[in-house]
């Protein structure tokens, strides 16, 4: 049996459910209904499955469990990986409305013990030493911190997303990822932990590897795990139990060669590029869309549209920002990656996914969200008017989808943009900056594609919704 017929049996039985008024109401035959039950048989739509829950009178949580049992059960193994791609998205991290407050430094009476070396029975001593070598490191003019371990160790990473350093610190973490295609979602989850990290502005770099994590689960007698500072270090097993620290200058620095001697047998996991107009030949080498040919496709998730196709070089003149250094250059290269776009829209190579929230706050603003505010002036209320008339035609042809259900709460901090061979990710930091970020790593941008490519139809407004609600937020601006 299917987990679609298991859960369909159970709440038949449940709410004492007769086949024969269940099959009328659902205008399918009764033989039908009992192949549903038998799992020898699927509906064909999630329209059939939307009947069957109303015919119950299930509640939502109900009649999400059912929908969610067909999913899977029509998708397979794809169907858990789309959810947390999803789940991913949806809980990334929002942009704050303010720096966090300096870390504070520890007081004197929070310090280690003096000793050079120490067993760690607990895991509760491990974190006590662990938090106290972190905010030491992050109280120095140039503090730097190596993490070898996995991200379901949660305590030194939530540590980390809540820091404001007070001199320079640089984050080198390693960790292993798992090679298995089963237990990639494994490795999802793991990118939604150190996540908060990048979201937090630090100077933090991470790398991997390929392994069977699992291996090396429960082995007491080995000490794989390591976090070290400019002066200390802890290594633990990996069920964060057993643990030794180390406070001696040669062991410290031995522990710093074999960490570096790994790291340079590993690979960036992704490559952090700081959008600002100082920085702006690295990022337009990198974002620069016009170096792809116009048939290469184009698949985005963020919260308002993008605007970029329907930018004129007249509009783009008007809105730049023209006292930046070397802002002919930059206008130039600017307008050629627009006018690509452009080109890949009339192609039906541009595929963009947004949120009704996204353009309500862009026409009350004349703000977009994937640009730093340095780099222009917020668009006028005439000028906003050709740009959503442009939106609403993209939506009737379905070149551009309005988001519904929990996707319509999309995070006003990310940026997704999947292209045919690479995946990139856009948002601004609790510092202020602004980062454009390409995931290096070809699993997570295989999950990210798959993703958007198949995008569930219920999770998106059909063009003449769609078209309909640009309209409203057209008619908000006449």
């Amino acid at each position: 049996m299917s987990t679609f017929s298991e859960i369909l049996n159970n709440l038949k039985e449940e709410k004492n459910i007769k086949v024969q008024p269940l099959a009328r109401y659902c205008e399918v035959e009764r033989s039908t209904i009992y192949k549903f039950l038998n799992g020898k048989r699927l509906p064909g739509s999630i329209d059939i499955v939307k009947k069957i829950a109303q015919f119950m009178q299930l509640t939502p949580s109900e009649s999400e469990l059912l929908v969610n049992a067909w999913k899977e059960s029509q998708m397979g193994e794809q169907y858990h990986s789309r959810k947390s791609v999803e789940d991913f998205i949806c809980h990334f991290p929002s942009r704050p409305d303010k720096p966090l407050p300096p870390t504070a430094p520890l007081p004197s009476s929070s310090q280690m013990s003096d000793n050079i070396f120490v067993v760690l029975s607990s895991q509760q001593y491990i974190d006590s030493y662990v938090h106290q070598m972190i905010l030491s490191e992050a109280g120095k003019q140039n503090g730097k911190i190596g993490m070898f371990l996995q991200p379901d160790y949660p305590f030194p990473f939530r540590l980390l997303a809540s820091l404001n350093p007070t001199g320079n610190l640089v984050i080198e973490h390693i960790l292993s990822l798992n090679n298995n295609p089963q237990k990639q979602l494994c490795n999802l989850q793991y990118l939604k932990e150190i996540f908060p990290i990048y979201t937090n502005g630090l100077d933090y770099e991470t790398w991997y590897f390929y392994n069977n994590t699992q291996h090396n689960f429960y082995c007491p007698s080995i000490m794989p795990y390591l976090i070290l500072t400019s002066d200390s270090a802890v290594m633990c097993t990996t069920d964060y139990q057993t643990g030794l620290y180390y406070r001696d200058q040669e062991t410290v620095r031995t522990l710093w060669k074999i960490f570096e001697k790994n790291r340079s047998q590993c690979q960036p996991l992704f490559k952090p590029i700081p959008i600002s107009p100082e920085n702006y030949l690295s990022v337009f080498h990198n974002i620069d869309d016009a170096k792809d040919s116009p048939d290469k496709k184009i698949i985005g998730l963020q919260p308002e549209a993008c605007m970029t196709p329907f930018i004129t070089g007249k509009l783009l003149e008007d809105v730049f920002n023209h006292d930046l250094p070397q802002a002919d250059i930059m206008l130039s290269m600017i307008e050629k990656i627009f006018l690509t776009n452009k080109r890949r829209v009339k192609s039906g190579r541009f595929l963009i996914y947004f949120t009704e929230a996204g353009m309500k706050h862009f026409a009350e603003t004349g703000l977009i969200e994937e640009f730093p505010d340095a780099f222009y002036h917020a668009f006028t209320p005439k000028q906003r008017l050709p740009l959503l008339e442009e939106i609403k035609a993209c939506c009737q042809k379905d070149y551009y989808r309005i988001l519904k259900g929990p996707l319509q709460y999309l995070p006003a901090n990310l940026h997704l943009c999947v292209r045919d061979s690479d995946c990139e990710l856009t948002y601004h930091t609790s510092n202020g900056k602004t980062i454009f970020l390409i995931v290096c790593e070809s699993q997570f941008f295989q999950m990210f594609k798959d993703y958007l490519e198949q995008m569930d139809k219920e999770s998106y407004y059909s063009p003449e919704e769609a078209s309909t609600l640009i309209q409203n937020i057209i008619n908000t601006l006449l």
